[in-house]
């Protein structure tokens, strides 16, 4: 679903309207301008119940073109996933994998400080990919309609309902109760089926001579 297709769906259950247009006028305008921010609420909701997006992330030692740690302290290169990858919510269980030159497999050679920082020891060589889990990108009113939404149907359509429940909430309350109560609804119920996100802690997730 692009970001107009989801314009257009909050537009028919606030308005009712028919088209599958985005339409433009005095009635929509104000509305449409509004939208972005609803939909990044939506965003930030969704995320407290698992609903995140899984991203990879490089990181490099020992190239000519390294990435650069965070800081460096002892033996390890420290490297704060929320600079790297500034749509970082929370680390994806223990899935990282290293590329030494020689073998690609799952990892446990690292250590994990707070919930973001990643510690590599400095003399190991090779590429890391790390997944973690991302918040979804946000809208703001220079967004092209041609974006597509990185949620799945259901959930956009969701999206969607919040959003006109939010927006009609000063003109129609009864309508906006409806939404948002159909939206409540829906969101308990990702909440009990949905595996949450969990971050991997220090004390469980790390191995340099095993566990």
């Amino acid at each position: 679903m692009t970001w107009e297709q989801l314009q257009i769906i909050v537009l028919q259950k606030m308005f009712e309207i028919q088209g599958d247009t985005l339409v433009m006028d005095d009635s929509t305008t104000p509305y449409v301008k509004m939208m972005p921010a609803a939909a990044n609420e939506a965003f930030s909701i969704l995320a407290t119940a698992g609903k995140l997006l899984k991203r990879t992330v490089s990181i490099q030692q020992g190239s000519e073109e390294p990435t650069q740690p965070s800081f460096t302290a002892g033996k390890y290169n420290g490297y704060d996933l929320r600079e790297l990858c500034t749509d970082f919510y929370s680390l994806y269980g223990a899935d990282i994998w290293l590329d030494d030159g020689e073998n690609y497999e799952q990892t446990k050679a690292y250590r994990i400080e707070g919930d973001s920082i990643l510690l590599l020891e400095k003399d190991t060589a090779g590429i890391w990919k790390v997944r973690y889990n991302a918040y979804h990108p946000r809208m703001t009113k220079d967004t092209p309609k041609t974006t597509e939404l990185s949620f799945d149907r259901e959930a956009c359509d969701m999206v969607a309902l919040y959003m006109a429940g939010q927006l009609c909430k000063e003109d129609e309350i009864q309508r906006a109760q409806i939404y948002m109560n159909e939206f409540a609804t829906w969101l308990e119920e990702l909440k009990k089926t949905s595996r949450r996100a969990t971050n991997a802690s220090g004390g469980g997730f790390y191995s340099l001579t095993g566990w």
